[in-house]
């Protein structure tokens, strides 16, 4: 009995070790992921590709904007900072219950900083697609 008792503790040790050694890789794997294809995304709007740039959007986006055009001409009127973003950063972005928000520092043409929140959840093929995007002026900014 003590034989069984000491192999279910070192089983236990085990789970548990990998549970915690995994957790924080799989959300550092998703972390790389995800800043990736906002990156790309950001690119894509400064290159006027607007395929690229669609292709980054969640089907409710898509459904929404029903072409990369009418998507592109709404990033353009609606979220300047976004569209022609001359350098960003990341924060962690933060675990949600269908995927993950991730805020982005942003500087604008004319020097501008701003905070963009993305959400972004794996579509079917299970690709990291942008499924929203918010804009506020940074603190400080006039």
């Amino acid at each position: 009995m003590p034989r069984y008792a000491f192999r279910l503790c070192l089983l236990a040790l085990l789970m548990f070790a990998s549970v915690t050694t995994f957790a924080p890789r799989a959300h550092s794997d998703a972390a790389s992921e995800i800043q990736s294809v906002i990156s790309d995304q950001l690119k894509a709007f400064n290159e006027d590709d607007t395929q690229r740039a669609y292709g980054h959007a969640a089907d409710i986006i898509k459904k929404i904007f029903p072409s990369s055009q009418i998507f592109m001409e709404m990033v353009k009127t609606g979220y300047p900072p976004v569209y022609r973003a001359k350098s960003w950063s990341f924060n962690e972005p933060t675990p949600l219950d269908s995927g993950y928000s991730q805020i982005v520092r942003l500087t604008d043409e004319q020097g501008r900083t701003w905070s963009a929140l993305y959400t972004l959840e794996r579509d079917s093929t299970g690709e990291w697609k942008i499924t929203g995007c918010r804009i506020l002026k940074s603190e400080g900014m006039v």
